[in-house]
């Protein structure tokens, strides 16, 4: 009896110390996951090409021809909830569309760089504040030499919230530009915009994406209407012009888009975009391409780009 009481106790002793031991090595083995995917989220890098029907900007249409957009960006996130990244993108004109000032080809690099916090986020982490604060240098290469003098580089300070929570996320973005946007010596930008996704399954997303823009009389008058507008203040002789009728601060135009994201790994996507994108404001669906001209917004032709526009294209993404 005595010996089996020993076999049954040294079989309850080595069950419990394996059971110890399995628990033991599952408990390193989620330390080990977790420290693995901090170590990867201390830096996130990407790059993001964009194939599209049309090249729209603040709800503007630059170019209503295939265009080719790519961008590479990164982001360090070591000092969590802060971050810090940059980003450059181009875009490259397909067809001679926009040959009134722009060349084909590449015509246009912009640099960004920013750094942001989660100002607040609920205990349960639905809900969460994001703020960024980043400057934009907008290089224009491609504008022909004689047209550069009204459509130079030009630079702005931005700063946007994010509110994201269960239902619908809310954006929004205050834009300063500060060197010569055009004509102007400076002017104003804001957008406001609500975004949603949902899965679909574990790969394919589906998300949709409204925004409005506004801004003050200089940003909307040249937005809309470049050098052709009546209502600008002129940098070399410091001479304000008043005649444009309706040129004032307010909605600019408004772009829903609507896409689908499908996960291929886990560092590569592709996705396909469909929007549309209209002028809201009378005076500057107006404006567009109105005054023709050889360095006109609309083109030398006399054609004017589309005041709205059902567009969309191709994405690929890679990120890690």
């Amino acid at each position: 009896m005595n010996k089996l009481m020993t076999v049954v106790a040294a079989s309850v002793c080595a069950v419990s110390l394996s059971a110890v031991a399995a628990e033991d090595s599952r408990e390193a083995n989620r330390v080990a996951e977790a420290a693995a995917e901090e170590e990867s989220s201390l830096f996130e890098a990407g790059f993001d090409f964009d194939f599209l029907s049309a090249y729209v900007w603040r709800n503007a249409v630059q170019t209503d021809e295939l265009v080719m957009q790519p961008c590479v960006w990164a982001d360090l996130t070591r000092f969590e909830p802060f971050w810090a990244g940059f980003s450059i993108w181009q875009n490259y004109s397909l067809t001679d569309r926009r040959r009134a000032i722009y060349r084909h080809g590449l015509d246009e690099t912009d640099y960004n760089v920013h750094v942001g916090a989660t100002a607040w986020s609920s205990d349960d982490e639905d809900w969460s504040l994001d703020i960024e604060l980043g400057h934009d240098w907008y290089t224009y290469q491609g504008v022909r030499g004689e047209a550069h003098a009204d459509y130079p580089d030009t630079r702005e300070i931005y700063v946007k919230a994010t509110l994201t929570n269960p239902f619908v996320d809310v954006y929004g973005q205050a834009s300063w530009m500060y060197d010569d946007f055009g004509v102007y010596r400076q002017a104003l930008h804001y957008e406001l915009g609500f975004n949603k996704e949902v899965e679909l399954c574990d790969a394919l997303t589906l998300g949709a994406d409204w925004n409005v823009n506004f801004g003050d009389g200089r940003y909307l008058s040249f937005l809309y209407g470049g050098t052709a507008s009546g209502a600008y203040y002129h940098a070399d002789d410091d001479e304000t012009y008043d005649d444009y009728d309706g040129a004032s601060g307010g909605f600019g135009g408004t772009t829903l888009k609507v896409y689908l994201t499908y996960a291929v790994t886990d560092w590569l996507s592709v996705g396909a975009t469909i929007a549309y994108t209209g002028v809201l404001a009378e005076p500057y669906r107006d404006a567009i391409g109105a005054q023709g001209g050889e360095y006109a917004f609309g083109g030398s032709d006399g054609e004017k780009y589309p005041r709205d526009l059902l567009w969309g294209g191709l994405s690929l993404k890679v990120s890690y």
